[in-house]
């Protein structure tokens, strides 16, 4: 009996070694695969651009209206910091021109003994840009724009009186700036996208003028089309709303 005990406990000795054996090898290896770890996941994060896989984006300025200019834009994402954008649209009535030209040729242009006809022009830019997050459409931003617009009308009557034959005016603006920009994201892909710069612009413009010398409407010599070129510095601010994609 005794000794049918001892192969007893004997044999439970070396069942409990083994498993405690393999309990301890299971301890040791499971956890490498990471399938006992607890993950929180947030599901909605603004700052990170890149997670949504954004490439694509397209945009408007409201604020143009004031000055006539209305491009729609489209941004295309080259890696996470290099994207180029580019505008294009159409022109009309600048009605802030008188404010922010500084030139003798502005306050022509808001003359009230002229009657316009305000035409569409057309407008197109291209800007360069780079992002400092390294986080795609998210953050701040530099740029370099190159920005084109053509302001078109015709002068259809002087003090009242209608004119045989309409004069055709134009302005022409050629510009250059260095922008810093930031863009925030709203959620669902929408954007805002603000910016200010500074540089240089090139203006041709065509426009009508009284000639005071021979004044003499009646014979038609009171108004003449003058054209005139200049250059000066220029800045640049902006609103944009956005939608990346």
């Amino acid at each position: 009996m005794c000794l049918i005990i001892y192969q007893m406990k004997h044999s439970f000795t070396i069942l409990l070694f083994f498993l405690l054996s393999f309990f301890q090898g299971y301890c040791q290896t499971v956890p490498s695969d990471n399938s006992g770890q607890i993950r929180v996941y947030d599901s909605y994060q603004p700052k990170n651009g890149s997670s949504f896989g954004e490439k694509n984006k397209i945009s408007i300025n409201p604020l143009g209206v004031a000055i006539g200019d209305y491009p729609l834009y489209y941004e295309r994402l080259f890696g996470n910091v290099f994207s180029v954008e580019i505008g294009v649209g159409v022109t009309y009535q600048n009605y802030l021109r008188g404010f922010t030209d500084f030139q003798q040729s502005s306050t022509n242009y808001n003359n009230s003994t002229f009657t316009r006809s305000y035409q569409l022009g057309n407008t197109y830019s291209i800007s360069p840009k780079v992002y400092l997050n390294d986080d795609c459409f998210e953050g701040s931003y530099l740029a370099f724009c190159y920005r084109h617009r053509l302001y078109k009308d015709e002068v259809t009557a002087y003090q009242t009186t209608p004119l045989n034959e309409p004069m055709k005016e134009s302005y022409k603006i050629n510009s250059f700036t260095f922008n810093y920009g930031y863009v925030y994201h709203l959620g669902k892909g929408f954007m805002l996208d603000y910016y200010i710069g500074i540089g240089a612009r090139t203006v041709t413009a065509s426009e009508v003028k009284e000639d005071y010398n021979n004044y003499t409407f009646a014979q038609g010599y009171a108004l003449f089309v003058e054209n005139s070129k200049f250059s000066n510095l220029t800045g640049m601010m902006g609103l944009k709303l956005a939608y990346a994609f």
